[in-house]
């Protein structure tokens, strides 16, 4: 008799002690999941802020076309969030905006011996490639995302974001090259006839 009442004692002590597990358990996985969507809003609340920013100080600056790029170092087959920002000086009186390309070219490592892809150098990497009929570049592309084609607003600027994977390199320096492309008749992308250059940044990355 004693043996089955000690028996019963230990299964209710056991069950209360899973009910107080399970709860705990359950407290636990609802503040790590609310803290952790914190952070995830805090991140992009902060990115927005950042872009915000950066389209008000191009749009009171002269330039025409910012690359922000934390790292100038990348790893192959790591992503890198970047940040393209375009200022548009121009003026559609139809539609109210004009539409604007992007492409990224790498020109050349800096050890000879190597080329920025199989196709060899001076080659568009990310974007439109204007030496292919500004056809999307999807071969050899250094970016898992990148909008190559946008319209802005009259006298507005934009800042879009990007992010560059790097997977077919050889680890080296390399001397890189971003161009903007406006339409010739400032027309919107709905309408776009041809795109002309319209302002061009040189930058180093290392991929490592």
């Amino acid at each position: 008799m004693r043996n089955k009442k000690g028996a019963l004692e230990l299964s209710i002590t056991a069950i209360v002690i899973l009910i107080i597990a399970i709860t705990i358990l359950g407290l636990g996985i609802g503040f790590i999941k609310k803290q952790f969507g914190a952070g995830t809003e805090l991140v992009g609340g902060e990115l927005t802020k950042i872009r915000e920013q950066m389209k008000e100080d191009i749009k009171s600056s002269g330039e025409l076309l910012v690359l922000n790029m934390p790292e100038t170092e990348v790893s192959l087959g790591k992503p890198q969030d970047i940040l393209i920002g375009v200022k548009n000086t121009m003026s559609n009186p139809d539609t109210g905006k004009v539409c604007f390309w992007v492409e990224v070219k790498c020109l050349q490592p800096f050890n000879p011996d190597n080329t920025c892809s199989p196709i060899g150098n001076n080659v568009a990497v990310g974007g439109v490639d204007s030496e292919n009929n500004f056809e999307y570049v999807t071969e050899y592309s250094w970016f898992s995302q990148l909008l190559a084609k946008f319209d802005i607003r009259n006298y507005d600027a934009e800042v879009k974001p990007a992010r560059m994977l790097v997977r077919d390199a050889k680890p080296d320096m390399y001397s890189m090259e971003i161009n903007v492309y406006r339409d010739t008749q400032s027309l919107s992308c709905e309408d776009a006839s041809e795109p002309v250059l319209y302002a061009s940044e040189s930058f180093t990355i290392q991929v490592k």
